[in-house]
């Protein structure tokens, strides 16, 4: 009898594992793995699925637990790695190679894409950077970055104007000599005088009315009517005609 209930309880621990037939058949719905002994099991981890029929002989599902396994190795990985979560920004896509995403700022020689806004790092992990497709903004600030040119030196002061010049005055005009003194050289006057006649001293050319004190008397001369003596050029004696007498 005890030997009857131990054998029913392992059949209903076991039931759910291994479903099918004991022959190799047809792999029933919801069966991961087939054993060695042709039997099929429904366990989730390939570990010590077929325990008691002879090991794994196929495994139809991925296994769960090395998947968590390789999980919690690259989890620990990045938790003890310090440039691993400096890098992983950089890193915007997927290891294989695909479409360029919107944002992407270079391609690296591995395939995946970066949005680092420098170049210099961008693909570090991912074998470098094979193409850059924006401007690298660290170099950018570096050139632009000149010393402002020195300040223009001040223009010098406009020399003072010159002191205008004052114009020497205009030299008087010389006084009009005065025509020369009379001078009577004759105790008589000359000859040859007729009426109505002046005496034209030629070397004043002013002629004296007869009955005057130079008529006929001055060193240079000679008798001409009035009207003759005017046209001469002569003026008369004291600045009155003889006619006018």
């Amino acid at each position: 009898m005890k030997r009857t209930l131990k054998a029913a309880l392992v059949a209903l621990v076991v039931a759910p594992l291994f479903i099918g037939q004991i022959s190799a058949g047809q792999a029933p719905a919801g069966a991961t793995g087939q054993c060695k002994d042709g039997t099929y099991t429904t366990a989730a981890t390939k570990s010590g699925a077929c325990r008691g029929h002879q090991g794994v002989d196929k495994w139809f599902a991925s296994d769960t637990a090395g998947a968590m396994s390789d999980a919690s190795k690259t989890a620990k990985s990045s938790n003890t790695n310090p440039n691993s979560a400096a890098s992983a920004p950089k890193a915007a896509a997927a290891a294989t190679p695909g479409p360029m995403p919107a944002g992407a700022t270079g391609q690296c020689k591995d395939g995946t894409y970066t949005s680092a806004a420098t170049k210099s790092g961008a693909c570090r992990g991912h074998q470098g950077v094979d193409k850059w497709f924006a401007a690298d903004t660290g170099a950018s600030a570096a050139k632009t970055s000149k010393p402002a040119p020195p300040a223009a030196a001040p223009a010098p002061a406009p020399a003072p104007a010159p002191a205008p010049v004052a114009k020497p005055a205009p030299a008087a005009a010389p006084a009009p000599s005065s025509p020369p003194r009379e001078t009577a050289t004759r105790t008589a006057p000359a000859p040859g005088a007729t009426a109505g006649s002046v005496w034209v001293n030629t070397d004043s050319n002013v002629y004296h009315c007869p009955g005057t004190h130079y008529y006929g008397t001055t060193k240079e001369g000679k008798y001409m009517s009035e009207a003759d003596a005017v046209k001469a050029g002569a003026r008369p004696a004291g600045g009155k005609a003889c006619s006018a007498k």
